[in-house]
């Protein structure tokens, strides 16, 4: 078995181990894998490159799978081969986890191994609202992800604790001692996209959002829930398209969409109101819960179109109701986690697609919440478990057949 995660696809190993110079070779296509293979190596075993062909050589295979790979070593060196550059860079990081240091040479395991991601979405959530981190501990988990082949770094920005983002249109949403420059933000783009990881900026709305009432209750209100007037909304529009501008290189956008238990108040905002009664929409015919709901979906549809009109895929929590999923776009990623507001069947059944957050084992708040090796190692990607004790599946779990 070899010290490798994750595990390969297929490995024929012979067993035995081959010393190599440390010379490295790439196309230029594939320059960024070279750097990361230097940069790790170094960082990881004092291993020390040189540019050089003969002993690890990178080529271009296009037969081969997106972000895939296959590593030949043998006794007249490494090659490595791969379709794209996310598929050079997982390689990359596979040799350093392969490789041992031997004087002033390497070794590595003689033999083939050809591996590539089961699922195109692999990632990892920071929150850097709640506890703070310098930007320099926020590039560790970028390595972090490089190294464990996690092509997404999910950043929660935002939330009642603290807005750690610039903002040329609200500078005072920005907290004090917790706010990340533009120049910071925009190293940490280029410190990712040179290691193949791509950010996910989330701004948290309309709940978790305590901060903008604080700053500039005048316009988003100060009930605990971004209002829903006019000027409100404009300045969302204005707020996400700055986030769209400053992640260019961000595929997907994060509108947040949980927990918005301050919601009701929508129904008795005289501003709020105003903009569905100019609108032709009858909220006195609606239950209060009903209303409720079409308000909240509403908020999130507009915030959506936004992010789509700036070439943008929007992603947001699973925090609406089945009975407002015709409301929100289906180019929308949801992420499922608490299966409490509405259930993983419901949303694939509506053609959501998902990513699978179940709450066990992929929620930590050390030392208050972690799980159990067992829990952990049971997980799988169709396979559901929350804890919330309002949740249809509490003390149960959910799995959900892998679609063709």
């Amino acid at each position: 078995m070899l010290d490798l995660i994750p595990t390969p696809r297929n490995i024929k190993m012979s067993g035995e181990r081959v010393t190599l110079a440390p010379h490295c070779s790439a196309p230029e296509c594939f320059a960024n894998a070279a750097v990361t293979l230097r940069d790790f190596s170094m960082r990881t075993h004092s291993i020390e490159f040189s540019e050089g062909k003969g002993a690890i050589d990178f080529e271009l295979d296009e037969t081969l799978e997106s972000e895939g790979y296959r590593i030949e070593v043998s006794a007249s060196g490494a090659k490595v081969f791969a379709a794209d550059i996310l598929g050079a860079q997982n390689a990359a990081v596979s040799l350093v986890q392969l490789m041992e240091k031997q004087g002033e040479s390497l070794t590595l395991p003689a033999g083939t191994l050809t591996d590539a991601p089961e699922c195109s979405w692999r990632g990892i959530l920071v929150d850097l609202a709640r506890n703070w981190h310098d930007i320099s501990v926020v590039r560790e988990y970028v390595d972090t992800c490089r190294f464990f082949k996690v092509k997404y770094l999910h950043l929660h920005f935002t939330d009642d604790q603290s807005y750690t983002l610039p903002s040329k249109a609200f500078p005072k949403l920005s907290t004090e001692g917790r706010c990340y420059t533009e120049d910071e933000i925009r190293g940490l783009i280029s410190y990712a996209k040179l290691r193949g990881v791509e950010i996910i900026p989330e701004v948290d709305a309309p709940g978790h959002t305590a901060c903008f009432g604080s700053a500039y209750g005048e316009i988003f209100g100060k009930n605990g829930i971004i209002c829903q007037s006019d000027e409100s909304m404009k300045g969302m529009e204005t707020i996400y398209r700055e986030l769209c501008e400053l992640f260019a290189d961000s595929e997907y956008i994060h509108i947040g969409g949980d927990e918005a238990y301050n919601i009701p108040k929508w129904t008795t905002c005289p501003k709020c109101l105003e903009v569905y009664r100019r609108a032709g929409i009858d909220l006195d015919a609606m239950e209060q819960r009903e209303r409720e709901e079409f308000m909240y979906a509403t908020f999130l549809k507009r915030i959506c179109e936004i992010i789509l009109d700036c070439g943008k895929t929007p992603v947001m929590w699973e925090g609406f109701s089945k009975e407002v999923n015709h409301i929100i776009p289906r180019e929308a990623v949801v992420m499922s986690w608490e299966n409490l507001y509405q259930t993983t069947p419901d949303l694939l059944e509506t053609g959501f697609r998902l990513v699978n957050c179940s709450w066990v084992p992929m929620y930590v708040l050390a030392p208050d919440k972690y799980w159990s090796p067992r829990e952990i190692y049971d997980w799988n990607v169709y396979y559901w478990k929350p804890c919330h004790p309002r949740s249809p599946y509490i003390n149960s779990s959910i799995t959900v057949a892998p679609t063709q």
